[in-house]
């Protein structure tokens, strides 16, 4: 993410996440101490072990001394103006490019997809959390849906989207009997064992399949067994519930990125979910309600209206918890099968290519991404 795409929210949680400093060098040292530990790092081989709060402090502190480091410079008084104008000139421009782009869906929708597949993989982050990501497709002729999935799986950036690497899964995915997905582990599998591994694997695999039209996802070994877990015993399948039940928050795996993630229960209806929506009861994730602001559900006819007890003026908020507040809310109405919703008590009738006189499409995936060809 570029500087002038911070906000203030983004700003704030890394602060609040920096470690304390007391350290007496001088600035340059500091720095140079840094980039000498990035040079290391970047030559070592395997995955990365340095958490990404390590990185993103580097960052903050290396934007923190950076003025102090050139107001140490013997610089001319005519050079230093003609650099803030230069400088100053540069911040109007950015700011005008801010302004006049308009932020993209977070989700991906069904007017954005016309002939392509669709495909979500549950990655995860160096917290642990699962992270689903949707990607289209075209497949050539004679190419099954699942062909593209084992093709996509290897050209995930999840890297660059702050996440540890995990797909493609140590197994083979294959179409099964009627709507069911085989994935065959393969026999050095890491998943085994480890509660917190087992918990990455069930949800990578149910972000995979969940939503796709299958029923469930049959596992074996090699040898045709079922594999054992230590925390799930053995485990012949998991289940792929047509509608999920589930309330969206937001959640940031590095302070900058931000992804819509499910809290993996199940409610009971979609009032229930949103009203959970309002608090987190979890360290990792966040709601995208705006403290004091009340929302309600009804539930009669083709489309559940959602309404806010306080009018919700979008153009006074950053624009992008503006779309993290609507776009959860839409992908919670998605996960109780609801195709559209509809609104009230907004006081914008257009924003950000969403109409709220009529009822508005809910996604069919969530975090949409495009990957570099």
């Amino acid at each position: 993410m570029k500087q002038s795409d911070w906000n203030d929210r983004d700003i704030e949680k890394l602060v609040k996440k920096l470690p304390k400093i007391n350290d007496g060098r001088k600035p340059e040292s500091i720095y140079a101490s840094i980039r000498e530990q990035g040079e290391k790092q970047r030559h070592r081989k395997g995955k990365r072990i340095i958490p990404g709060l390590v990185a993103v402090a580097a960052i903050m502190i290396f934007t923190l001394l950076s003025p102090a480091l050139l107001q140490q410079s013997p610089v001319e008084d005519s050079r230093s103006d003609q650099g803030a104008s230069m400088t100053d000139e540069s911040k109007d421009l950015q700011a005008d490019k801010a302004v006049s782009e308009k932020k993209e869906r977070l989700s991906l929708y069904e007017n954005m997809v016309e002939d392509a597949e669709v495909y979500t993989f549950g990655l995860i982050s160096p917290e642990g959390v699962p992270v689903p990501v949707s990607v289209t497709k075209d497949l050539s002729d004679g190419e099954e849906w699942i062909d593209g999935y084992a093709q996509l799986a290897k050209l995930i950036p999840e890297e660059e989207l702050g996440m540890e690497e995990f797909v493609p899964l140590e197994g083979t995915a294959s179409k099964g009997y009627g709507d069911d997905i085989n994935f065959t582990l393969k026999e050095d599998q890491p998943y085994t064992g480890n509660s917190a591994m087992e918990y990455a694997f069930y949800y990578s695999l149910f972000y995979s399949f969940q939503g796709m039209g299958f029923d469930q996802v049959r596992l074996e070994d090699e040898n045709g067994n079922a594999p054992q877990f230590s925390g799930y015993g053995v485990l012949k399948k998991i289940e792929l519930p047509k509608n999920a039940k589930q309330a969206f928050f937001t959640y940031s795996p590095n302070g900058l990125d931000h992804f819509l993630v499910p809290d993996n229960l199940e409610y009971e209806d979609l009032d229930s979910a949103v009203t959970s929506m309002n608090e987190s009861e979890s360290e990792f994730y966040e709601s995208t309600i705006p403290e004091g602001l009340n929302v309600r559900v009804v539930e009669k006819g083709a489309y559940p209206i959602i309404s806010f007890m306080n009018e919700v003026h979008l153009e006074n908020m950053e624009e992008s918890e503006a779309l993290e507040l609507i776009e959860s809310l839409l992908l919670t109405a998605r996960s109780f099968g609801y195709k559209q919703v509809m609104f009230e008590n907004i006081s914008e009738e257009e924003w950000g290519g969403f109409s709220f006189n009529a009822p508005i499409e809910t996604p069919i995936a969530p975090n949409r991404i495009t990957l570099k060809e």
